[in-house]
């Protein structure tokens, strides 16, 4: 077992529902956090963060064009939090595969060296796209779900053109949510044209 994989273990259902999220944005962000975390209060969610970043699946950088803010530097700029390679490969994501897009983010120098202080305003800042957002992508978590349960499954294909995510994004729904929250008996096969389709195998299937 690899250094990355030892510290995937670690982590629990809620960070893997953040890091999920985040892989499905294309920028990365890991806010606004999934409604599901609400309740958990904003002080534990962020000890999830900070333990996050602490093991490098995810970074403050420098945000812009209205990305969702977590905090102020000590200049003033404000800081996101953001979805790290680390971070893609504890959901079994090669980012290899395609570049990430990186509007929405800048590099930041590595700085850091305090605790991670959330700016008093960012749950402002981020409500209102928290309501726009979040709704949205639990209604394409259901689609998918439906699909990858019909008899014959689905597609990457079907999954890219039905909810708009990225490939790797869909892959990372796999195994972040599929298999490691939701526990589902998630298969797939190679059919005679050679296109490999995903489905949720019935209970008590011997395929699951």
């Amino acid at each position: 077992m690899s250094k990355n994989q030892r510290e995937t273990a670690k982590l629990s259902d809620a960070q893997l529902v953040i890091l999920s999220a985040a892989a499905q944005r294309p920028d990365g962000s890991l806010l606004p956090l999934p409604e599901s975390l609400a309740k958990k209060g904003a002080a534990q969610n962020r000890d999830m963060i900070e333990i996050l970043c602490k093991r490098k699946f995810a970074e403050e950088r420098q945000t812009e064009n209205g990305a969702p803010e977590w905090r102020r530097d000590e200049e003033g700029h404000p800081l996101g939090l953001f979805i790290t390679k680390n971070g893609l490969l504890a959901l079994g994501i090669d980012e290899t595969e395609e570049t990430r897009p990186s509007k929405a983010a800048t590099s930041f120098p590595r700085q850091r060296k305090t605790a991670l202080k959330p700016h008093s305003k960012a749950p402002k800042a981020s409500s209102a796209k928290s309501k726009k957002r979040v709704t949205p992508s639990q209604s394409k978590q259901e689609a998918v779900i439906k699909l990858l349960r019909r008899k014959s499954g689905a597609t990457i294909d079907d999954i890219v053109a039905e909810t708009g995510w990225q490939p790797h994004s869909v892959r990372g729904f796999f195994s972040g949510l599929i298999k490691k929250k939701l526990k589902l008996p998630l298969v797939s096969d190679v059919s005679k044209d050679g296109v490999r389709r995903y489905h949720i195998a019935p209970i008590g299937s011997s395929k699951a």
